[in-house]
């Protein structure tokens, strides 16, 4: 073969290598900046600017009552332009059914006990990390408006504004009637133009009292399967659809004030509610109408519109998806994940199940009644119910501040069947209940008892003992609560434990004279022994036994050559206080006025509730030994 022939095919040859190789490196280039492309679209600007975040969290909304979700009576246009705008998603539940455990759930990204706030209006632990103490680490301006609801608010570091629509009354100013939201938002981007904002807007709407309804005709709305259709149910029914159409008239107004910023498209908006509406067998339940809330997120150009998942999700998962969005490291002690990836459409679940409870408010009129759930992904709901005997009793038997319907199911329930199945199924909980939510949302048959669903019932009970197992609590834990014991003139409380005020009726505990006893060892080290709601501080500390007033005025006895020994602590309402050990006087003195009355705040044992205090006040570091509070008299004859 002629040599110039050779190069010729030698050409041809290496020409095509190159060719093939450009189209190799063109392909590479093209997925590299495919995926640059995805990544700057998950990330927008966040390497100069995060995107800022809006939080608008209902309070007691059914996410059925959205007509987003489908309601065709109710009226929330701005709820679904959100919805028309981001994610609609069709699971997502709260972790507890009360307003302080599922608020300080969804702050914290922890399930209730994890966190502490079980009960309600209870505080979280001491050194507990939050929401706004890790955003305000990661450069944002962290801001509540309207109702806190979690406690001791001092360790939530939130800039807190719109205090007067956060109060519970007078109701007329649960809008915002001063437009403080609408303010924040307006100034800020003025002010703060490189500082990125999470603004939480909290009113309390739709939570009762219900305002009166206007707009709705109560004869024809539709009911809702799981409310006895009664006169009274349709009159209560309007008046909570009437205060949905507050809030979201509230919700409205921020989204304008963020298209006329600017920012709307630079703003990641989540809308949520804390837990279901003040209805039976919703509000204060493991039921689905308890823990069921809507919850809708936009993000203009990130997040597509009319998008809608099944993923399952809880309100735990929130702090963790925002610290995710906002570029922070994942945080392993908590019980959320980020559902970041399923908001951009890479991953359809993220959990397998999740857990919910509710340990029932601490008032001395409820019965204790706790519940704990698990909903499993592919749509079955397993609830154990503890003190199954118990009948259970809440805010709606008695005490509705208005709109009360309560005695109407009573009465219809003689003659209606179905009025007294929805209220046995709202006032005695069978022991365990398991439900399949794919065919029976309302949670109406309980399949415990039928064998073709054995498996569904084994793996509930499972992931139930898994779960409780995984948090450090026990059934033990459970039947009790955070609750005093009881007897007749006397309770006590354990070490670590705490009780509310909530707990006591006033009229009964009213001491004259307050006996406090108990048997202390490490007194050599020790800290308080017992906070007595605010008014005093019993402790002992290196020795010494005393008392700190609420003033900080400190009052102890000379140190003690004793380590162990019985203390006996009396005090009148006129202040004369004396104190024993091992029926020794170490301490007497009048403290000139009346501290035995239970008030606002705790009692507990060995603990300052939600603080860890150093010296004097830090946890007891030792044993006490059966705490007990007695009126009046150390003994009675029977």
């Amino acid at each position: 073969m002629p040599k110039s022939n050779n190069v010729n095919i030698n050409n041809r040859r290496l020409n095509g290598l190159i060719h093939k190789l450009l189209v190799l490196v063109n392909l590479f280039l093209g997925a590299l900046l495919g995926a640059s492309a995805q990544s700057a679209k998950i990330l927008n600007h966040s390497d100069k600017h995060p995107p800022n975040i809006v939080i608008f969290i209902a309070d007691d909304l059914n996410m059925q009552d959205v007509g987003a979700y489908g309601n065709i009576d109710v009226h929330t246009p701005n709820m679904d332009r959100l919805s028309r705008e981001g994610m609609q998603f069709s699971r997502a539940y709260a972790a507890s059914s009360m307003c302080t455990p599922s608020r300080s759930a969804l702050f914290t990204g922890m399930y209730p006990h994890h966190n502490g706030a079980q009960m309600n209006h209870f505080t979280v632990n001491p050194g507990v990390n939050n929401l706004p103490q890790i955003l305000k680490a990661l450069g944002y301006r962290v801001v509540i408006s309207g109702k806190t609801d979690v406690f001791p608010l001092d360790n939530f570091p939130f800039e807190v504004i719109g205090k007067e629509f956060g109060k519970y009354e007078p109701i007329e100013n649960r809008v915002d009637r001063n437009n403080e939201s609408v303010h924040l938002i307006e100034t800020h981007f003025k002010t703060h133009r490189d500082q990125p904002l999470c603004l939480i807007v909290a009113p309390w709407l739709p939570h009762v009292p219900w305002f009166p309804h206007k707009d709705f005709d109560p004869e024809k709305i539709k009911i809702p399967a799981y409310l006895a259709d009664t006169k009274e149910t349709r009159s209560a029914l309007a008046s909570y659809y009437q205060s949905i159409a507050a809030a979201d008239e509230m919700l409205g107004r921020v989204l304008t004030a963020l298209d006329k910023v600017g920012e709307t498209n630079n703003t990641i908006t989540f809308f949520t509610s804390d837990q279901g509406a003040q209805f039976p067998s919703a509000k204060w339940s493991v039921y689905d109408k308890g823990l069921h809330v809507p919850l809708i997120v936009r993000w203009p150009g990130h997040i597509d519109k009319f998008s809608k998942t099944d993923a399952l999700v809880s309100l735990v998962d929130i702090t963790p998806t925002l610290i995710d969005l906002a570029g922070g490291k994942k945080i392993d002690t908590l019980d959320g994940l980020s559902f970041k990836s399923v908001l951009f459409g890479h991953q359809k679940q993220i959990h397998d199940y999740i857990f919910g409870e509710s340990s029932m408010e601490p008032h001395y009129w409820y019965n204790y009644t706790p519940g704990r759930t698990i909903i499993t992904a592919d749509g079955w709901q397993y609830i154990r119910n503890y003190h199954p005997g118990e009948r259970f009793i809440t805010h709606i038997d008695k005490v509705e501040r208005n709109e009360f319907y309560f005695d109407s199911w009573v009465e219809a329930a003689k003659t209606d069947y179905k009025t007294r199945f929805l209220l046995n199924r709202y006032s005695y909980h069978p022991p365990e209940e398991l439900f399949n939510l794919n065919q029976d949302q309302e949670d109406f048959k309980n399949l415990v008892a039928s064998p073709e669903f054995s498996n569904e019932l084994t793996k509930g009970r499972s992931f139930l003992k898994e779960e409780l197992s995984r948090q450090g609590e026990t059934d033990e834990m459970i039947l009790k609560g955070t609750l005093p014991t009881f007897f007749d003139h006397r309770y006590t409380i354990e070490q670590g434990w705490s009780a509310s005020d909530l707990s006591f009726n006033r009229k009964l505990w009213n001491p004259d004279t307050l006996f406090i006893t108990a048997y202390l060892n490490d007194l050599d080290r020790g800290g308080v022994i017992t906070d007595y709601f605010g008014n005093f501080q019993l402790f002992g500390y290196h020795g010494k036994i005393g008392v700190q007033l609420g003033g900080g005025e400190i009052f102890e006895s000379q140190k003690l050559p004793m380590k162990e020994g019985h203390v006996l602590f009396k005090l009148t309402a006129r202040g004369d206080l004396s104190l024993l050990f091992d029926d020794q006087p170490i301490l007497t003195l009048n403290l000139g006025k009346d501290l035995t009355k239970v008030k606002g705040g705790y009692v507990t044992c060995g603990k300052i509730q939600g603080r860890n205090q150093h010296g004097r006040l830090q946890n007891y570091q030792g044993r006490i030994f059966d705490l007990y509070f007695t009126m009046n008299e150390l003994s009675t004859a029977p």
